[in-house]
């Protein structure tokens, strides 16, 4: 929520409550992490520390000197900054014939290092709720005389263990697309025979099987039928046991079912505890029925209500929320802005499924609402996030991605996703006791992303990078076409640039001491003075980590964040590793608002019914504001500075 447009907003009277609670305690900007991305911003808040101490820089993160050896080898490996598998459990298991019987469900390792204020609460005795806190997957336990429930945010994976990949079913021969992967979604062809087709759904590999000889397994598959009627815009759906009825334009409801291993004795197994199958559920949409069916299936979700993977802490409160609600969405970002950005849902069929997770989170909260009697309840929506990423451009007169055949048809969306917001907070200063405290907080604000920066084309022009084939006219890729022998710098994330370190990357090439330290202030001055065609200033500020963040980890933490000027922002391309041709395009993508610029740009909100005593406070104040309030010493790592009265 940016505090310019709330603060807007307020003064016509279009946000009642927050107004009404501002006047009650304070309305004012919360400084933001460097860089302002969710994961990094909300482990600012977790921690009541920076990034020195939690250690999550950015959305990908890369291992500088992977396993392996030779020049064949990756040279480095980009993972997901917040969790990974555990690669040990793929051992705990027995082998039988071509099959393995695991001793293991599998688990996530949490990246996230540091404290945590819910830690200090329940150890003090004090009841703590927390309802999708970012970056907190896998969700740990906490020991103490206070209860402790915890529900898994952004950050929580899909069965396939990304963040979502939709599928898209279509019998129109004449689609070149199906078959094809783009980021976010896979197309597949449906073979109508007589109106009929079988689907098959692809799942995650198979562990139960022994891998081939070149250590790969077949993966799990789900298949159901649907047949279309000849004459009306309807299809009948045979999934998982039961019967649907859908028309053109309408949605499910949530289908749970199970991706079978076929391992022989599954029947047996299974009752006894052992994992033979892979719980998920998914919502289908039918798009089009005549001429051609085409169907919509959203990513693959973790179900609640089976208990397989750490959403929740205890284990079993996923489904009991279920149970009390209703089935809901698990996904860490259950928007998933693929679907928009890939042009497989309209805007008005994104914003329906936008409205149909903001009524599964409304009811939830209002459940949070009622149950709550004493102690720590935190309840998160992303929705004004993900509406403000999509939207954005509809409220900006010069975005270069403007649809003018949809002119201001969407440049109200924003604004009434922060009305609803509003409504909500009303809910809860309904719900408030005599002394009780309320904070409303975002992690950031928001800004225009109308310019992408490709990090890594403006190095290999400077000739900081080298490619194997300097000719090389397709757009190439950090991992499979930089020679790192030439390299000195490669970006990796959105933010984030790292230095070619002989003795931490792979194949490093720069010294450490004055040559690295020479490196990064040339580098920052020359990225200070990038300028776009028109004049502007492309970055505003490039901090070295080792000086802002001077605790941070060296193998892990970047070496320079950039933190680039209002409108731009690192391209997607170079949130991966590309290394398109030019150096800055304009950004015609549907995600075309954004917040990963620099900090001091886009601060958050703090709107509480208590005075706020610090001029300056920060993401990094809330951990210990909480503590404050119930007099509680703020654990090692965390920042000691009280900000509420």
């Amino acid at each position: 929520m940016d505090p310019d447009l709330l603060r807007d907003m307020m003064a016509r009277g279009q946000m009642p409550h927050m107004a009404r609670l501002a006047n009650q305690g304070a309305f004012v900007p919360l400084a933001t992490a460097m860089p302002p991305q969710s994961p990094v911003a909300w482990s600012n808040v977790i921690a009541g520390a920076d990034p020195g101490v939690h250690e999550i820089y950015d959305f990908i993160h890369r291992d500088p000197s992977p396993p392996g050896a030779g020049g064949a080898q990756l040279a480095l490996l980009p993972y997901l900054s917040t969790s990974r598998p555990k690669a040990s459990d793929s051992d705990l298991a027995i082998p039988l014939g071509n099959w393995r019987i695991p001793l293991s469900g599998g688990s996530h390792e949490l990246l996230r290092r540091g404290p945590t204020f819910w830690d200090a609460l329940v150890e003090a005795g004090v009841d703590t709720t927390i309802y999708r806190m970012p970056a907190n997957f896998p969700v740990e336990d906490v020991d103490g005389p206070g209860l402790f429930h915890c529900l898994s945010g952004m950050g929580t994976p899909d069965v396939l263990g990304s963040y979502g990949e939709f599928t898209v079913f279509t019998s129109d021969p004449t689609m070149p697309e199906a078959g094809r992967r783009v980021s976010g979604g896979i197309y597949k062809r449906m073979q109508l025979v007589e109106h009929h087709a079988q689907l098959v759904i692809d799942g995650p590999p198979n562990m139960l099987r022994v891998p081939d000889e070149h250590g790969r397994v077949p993966d799990t598959t789900f298949v159901f039928d649907i047949v279309r009627d000849p004459e009306h815009d309807l299809v009948k759906v045979d999934i998982a046991g039961r019967t649907l009825l859908l028309k053109r334009g309408e949605w499910s409801g949530w289908i749970q079912f199970d991706f079978e291993t076929g391992m022989p004795g599954s029947t047996v197994l299974g009752p006894a505890g052992a994992p033979t199958s892979v719980p998920a559920m998914l919502q289908l949409y039918v798009k089009q029925v005549h001429p051609y069916v085409e169907l919509f299936v959203t990513p693959l979700n973790i179900d609640p209500t089976r208990g397989g993977a750490p959403i929740s802490a205890p284990r079993d409160w996923a489904g009991s929320l279920a149970e009390r609600t209703g089935v809901y969405f698990t996904a860490g970002i259950p928007e998933h802005p693929p679907e928009i950005r890939q042009g497989e849902l309209t805007e008005d069929q994104w914003l329906e499924k936008s409205d149909m997770i903001v009524a599964e989170r409304i009811a939830q909260y209002r459940d949070a609402l009622e149950h709550f009697d004493a102690g720590v309840l935190f309840y998160y929506f992303g929705t004004t996030d993900l509406i403000s990423h999509i939207f954005w451009r509809d409220r900006d007169p010069d975005h270069p991605g403007r649809d003018p055949a949809q002119g201001d048809r969407y440049a109200d969306v924003i604004e009434a996703c922060y009305r609803e917001m509003d409504a909500l907070v009303g809910e809860g200063m309904a719900a408030l006791k005599p002394g009780d405290t309320i904070v409303v907080m975002s992690d950031h604000g928001f800004n225009s992303f109308r310019r992408g920066f490709n990090v890594n084309t403006w190095l290999m022009q400077e000739g900081y990078l080298a490619l194997r084939d300097p000719a090389m006219t397709r757009e190439a890729d950090l991992l499979a076409d930089a020679r790192w022998s030439g390299t000195k710098a490669y970006a990796l994330g959105i933010n984030s640039l790292y230095i070619n370190l002989r003795g931490r990357e792979k194949f490093g090439t720069v010294n450490r001491g004055a040559d690295y330290e020479a490196l990064k202030r040339e580098l920052t001055d020359k990225l200070l003075a990038v300028r776009d065609d028109d004049g502007q200033p492309v970055v505003a500020r490039v901090y070295d980590v080792a000086k802002f963040y001077p605790d941070a980890d060296p193998a892990v933490a970047p070496d320079l964040l950039i933190g680039y000027a209002r409108n731009y922002r690192g391209s997607w391309a170079t949130a991966l590793g590309g290394i398109p041709p030019i150096v800055l395009e304009d950004n015609l993508d549907r995600w075309s608002g954004d917040h990963c610029i620099a900090a001091e740009l886009v601060p958050g909100i703090l709107v509480t019914n208590r005075r706020v005593t610090a001029d300056d406070p920060a993401l990094t104040d809330i951990g210990p504001a909480i503590l404050g309030l119930y007099a509680i010493a703020p654990p090692p790592g965390m920042r000691e500075r009280g900000i509420l009265e």
